[in-house]
């Protein structure tokens, strides 16, 4: 305890307008679990004065942030999703790959229909869940697992669920968040192969208060959506002449360190 007062202090003295953030990475490492020399990492990744810091965490906390290992991968994502973490990645996939993967997933996939009016709780909408056993699904995991690898987050993460969602005009959507109470990365597939401004159906993303947005994204043909499970999103309804199905692919990573 002496440690993390005397930790403290000393960024207060240093007046870091940052010195809430740094404390919230903290905070996020001891949720996870993570040792003490990873918790101290993140309280001082920004501060310039590294032979104070060492001083005051050891010398193994202070390098852990300059090396490659996977306390350092764990430390770097603690401090990415500190701040709104919304990545949007466009023209990822070709015009062949996709009209390919929108006929596969509108005309073949088994979809289910999942929800009703009257209950709240479920939305009204269909889901199909990936089995991996055509080549177009394997396509989008071994894309997916490449996205996470470039991240340098794959080896601390655990795929959690994966499946694809369609909603016509008049689909239920609500607002949520992909994990409650815990951390997961998302990645998020926009399957259509055309789209325009006027059809709506955006994904909207909501700050911390839910009470403004703070991004919204169109779904685009090839564009792919890497975020912070833990920000509340919607996907907003298309418009009446929208004669299509909107559709997304969804891979959900836990936190597994």
């Amino acid at each position: 305890m002496n440690k993390y007062i005397n930790c403290i202090n000393y960024i207060i003295s240093q007046n870091n307008k940052d010195s809430l953030h740094l404390i919230n990475i903290y905070n996020r490492l001891r949720k996870w679990g993570c040792s003490e020399d990873i918790c101290y990492a993140g309280l001082f990744y920004s501060l310039e004065d590294r032979e104070t810091v060492k001083k005051l965490i050891g010398k193994k906390a202070e390098s852990l942030y300059f090396s490659s290992s996977k306390e350092s991968k764990i430390l770097s994502l603690a401090i990415k999703l500190n701040k709104p973490f919304i990545n949007v990645i466009d023209n990822y996939f070709d015009q062949y790959s996709i009209l390919e993967s929108y006929y596969y997933f509108r005309d073949i996939v088994p979809w289910r229909f999942i929800g009703s009016g009257a209950d709240n709780t479920r939305w009204r909408k269909f889901k199909y869940d990936l089995n991996f056993k055509n080549k177009i699904e394997l396509k989008f995991k071994k894309e997916t697992e490449s996205i996470l690898k470039n991240s340098n987050y794959f080896d601390i993460l655990k795929p959690e669920r994966v499946y694809a969602s369609a909603s016509p005009y008049g689909t239920v959507n609500l607002p949520h968040k992909d994990y409650e109470g815990t951390d997961g990365l998302t990645i998020m597939y926009y399957l259509n192969e055309s789209w325009n401004l006027d059809f709506g159906g955006e994904t909207v993303f909501y700050n911390e208060q839910n009470d403004e947005i703070q991004k919204s994204v169109i779904p685009k043909p090839g564009r792919v959506l890497f975020f912070d499970g833990n920000i509340t999103h919607v996907a907003r309804d298309t418009v009446r002449n929208f004669n299509d199905l909107r559709m997304v692919l969804t891979f959900k990573y836990e936190i597994n360190i």
